[in-house]
């Protein structure tokens, strides 16, 4: 049980990283950067669900029920999913030279996001209640009938949110086609394989190789006005130096 709970301890370190990264930043809500916020969200929560799982006495009672379904899909599903729809948004355009409809992003994030949360949270309540996984007909059971709303209301959500991904399959194959044509560095990144064209040629550099001047995290450089400083990009030494004065 220690062991198991000792586990929360990294897990605290990471969101808190990743809080930190947002804190104080020029943030902008695009697609990637709503999923990527999302996962944190459901990464949280998961989390916290864990802690009472990996308390013995607790499990004792909880154990192969619904709050068990509710954690996993929280740390697995939310964990990860959230974050391969932020991921396919943000590398859309260097795989394809073209970005994904922002528009259709957002009302599938704003759909998966709701949904998501309507049909696994109220699975905690159905778990503390001694609703069990792996059961065909919970209305042969008298203590949970009452629950037999909340299980409707489920089943609706989770309809709806399977319907929703059509949206990113549909967003997904019709910008390759109609998708406004992406420019070097739509993300205003820093990292190098924006330097590269869109998609990539064979060897990812046509002509000679980039220098780098400096590291990847070049973000609010007091040396440009911009809040990005790529990797590559070469400041003339009389501007870096009035920059810095």
């Amino acid at each position: 049980m220690t062991s198991t709970m000792v586990i929360a301890v990294p897990s605290a370190i990471k969101t808190f990283n990743w809080l930190g990264t947002l804190w104080g930043g020029n943030i902008r809500l695009t697609t990637p950067m709503l999923n990527a916020i999302a996962f944190v969200s459901m990464f949280v929560i998961g989390g916290l669900s864990g802690i009472f799982m990996a308390s013995t006495p607790v499990d004792i009672y909880i154990h192969d029920t619904y709050f068990i379904v509710a954690h996993i899909h929280y740390v697995l599903f939310g964990g990860t999913t959230f974050g391969i729809f932020g991921a396919i948004a943000f590398w859309y355009p260097k795989m394809f030279g073209r970005m994904m409809n922002e528009t259709l992003g957002k009302i599938h994030w704003a759909l998966s996001f709701i949904f998501f949360n309507g049909v696994f949270f109220p699975m905690h309540i159905l778990g503390v209640g001694g609703h069990m996984r792996r059961i065909y007909d919970p209305t042969q059971y008298d203590f949970l009938k009452p629950f037999q709303p909340m299980n409707t209301f489920i089943t609706y959500g989770a309809l709806i949110l399977g319907a929703g991904q059509l949206i990113l399959i549909v967003n997904f194959f019709w910008s390759m086609f109609a998708g406004k044509v992406a420019g070097k560095n739509p993300w205003q990144a820093n990292t190098l394989e924006w330097e590269a064209p869109s998609p990539p040629p064979h060897g990812n550099f046509p002509g000679p190789l980039p220098t780098v001047y400096r590291g990847p995290y070049e973000y609010s450089s007091p040396l440009v006005a911009e809040d990005y400083l790529p990797q590559a990009r070469r400041l003339e030494p009389q501007t870096a130096a009035a920059a810095a004065h």
